[in-house]
């Protein structure tokens, strides 16, 4: 009876062994599984963060067209303006011109 007392203490205790050798390689599996995840999701936060950065640029790049173009046509309707004073200027500047030259 004692013997087997003592073979069914063993068992339990090589069964015990087993779970922990079982928990001791899930625990291992689980932080590998967990550093695999946390690579991934590293890799996926600078892909989107890169994304982000793409997208602000070319954001930004759009509405500096945008203004460089508005700044470009007022300064066209400036010289516009500028061109015709002058064209009307032209004729009284030439006969003041010439007054001069043949006094």
């Amino acid at each position: 009876m004692a013997i087997e007392q003592i073979k069914k203490i063993k068992e339990i205790e090589d069964q015990a062994d087993q779970v922990r050798r079982k928990a001791q390689g899930d625990g291992k599996q689980m932080v590998l599984d967990a550093e695999k995840e946390a690579a991934r999701l590293v890799d996926q936060a600078r892909k989107d963060a890169a994304n982000a950065y793409k997208d602000a640029l070319t954001k930004a790049e759009a509405e500096a067209d945008a203004v460089y173009a508005e700044i470009l046509e007022k300064a066209k309707s400036v010289c516009d303006v500028i061109s015709e004073a002058a064209e009307k200027n032209q004729e009284a500047a030439v006969t003041k011109i010439i007054g001069r030259v043949v006094k």
